[in-house]
């Protein structure tokens, strides 16, 4: 393809949104809209995942002791506990630093404590776990490990709501495939709509075209290279937009009237934003494909 011909095919570009804009226009604004909600579902999805990716790092199981055990035996139970695959580290949490750390919890409600005659607290094992071991499928067979010594009273480690945080994400995840799916789709449909009015408008000059001898590849590449552009620019609107809505987040979260922390909260990579643009512009280019075909039939 010489420069002629790709000058040529820029000045049908050029001409064919000049003299319908509005369509173009909407074309690339369902674009960017639809990119948008895509982008938020991706966005939500990261910093939940990151969240729980930092939860699930901060993870002890906390093994409470019989109040009877006498002090060989709980260092004999160490060791042994120890051994167990997954267990990375174990510090003992005597009654009374219990009731310390309880005191420094609640130092603003001591008065609650004051009426305790003896501490009621049992000692403890706080066991952290090897990288890897804090998904919950894993937990849950090390509990009972640890559940099976006569020595521990009770165990807790909050595998439940990991479990239900494991299930939330999956959830989510596959709620946001459909959604983005679903929204992918009907964006296609605007944008084959919207060439087609665009194509009709120009039904004379592309049958004289063809008349005269252009192939149909000519024929639709310049119609390909303007639903790319659209598709790159709704893309382009998309992540801006996300980006703005976050900053703007940001400076409300580190606000001092807000408890909250914004030092776990992420933009998209760039990895992921390069992929919502291409997914603008897949949009935009089987958009003119299946309405480009679909004319060339009739």
């Amino acid at each position: 393809m010489n420069f002629t011909t790709l000058s040529f095919i820029f000045q049908r570009v050029r001409r064919n949104i000049s003299t319908s804009p509005y369509l173009h226009l909407a074309t690339t604004a369902t674009i960017a809209f639809s990119l948008l909600i895509i982008g938020a579902f991706g966005l939500i999805y990261v910093n939940i995942n990151n969240l729980i990716r930092s939860w699930q790092d901060n993870i002890r199981v906390v093994a409470y002791l019989s109040d009877e055990l006498p002090q060989g035996s709980r260092e004999r139970l160490q060791q042994r506990l120890a051994k167990l695959y997954g267990v990375g580290n174990i510090r003992y949490i005597s009654k009374d630093d219990a009731m310390d750390r309880l005191k420094r919890q609640m130092k603003h409600r001591l008065s609650l404590l004051e009426g305790l005659r003896e501490n009621p607290l049992p000692a403890s094992f706080e066991i952290r776990l090897v990288q890897g071991w804090q998904s919950w499928d894993r937990l849950d067979p090390l509990v009972d490990q640890i559940k099976a010594f006569p020595e521990i009273e009770d165990v807790e480690c909050g595998q439940a709501w990991l479990r239900r945080f494991s299930q939330f994400i999956a959830f989510f995840k596959l709620a946001s495939l459909i959604i983005g799916v679903l929204i992918a789709a009907t964006t296609v449909f605007v944008c084959t709509n919207t060439i087609k009015l665009t194509l009709y408008t120009k039904r004379q000059e592309l049958d004289i075209m063809r008349l005269v001898g252009a192939t149909d590849t000519f024929i639709q590449t310049p119609f390909h290279i303007q639903n790319l552009i659209e598709g790159l620019l709704g893309g382009l609107i998309a992540v801006g937009v996300l980006f703005g809505t976050y900053r703007l987040f940001i400076s409300k979260v580190q606000s001092p009237h807000l408890f909250l922390s914004s030092g776990e909260i992420s933009f998209l990579s760039l990895t992921a934003c390069g992929v919502l643009l291409s997914v603008g512009m897949l949009m935009g280019w089987l958009g003119s494909c299946l309405s480009l075909k679909q004319f060339l039939q009739s």
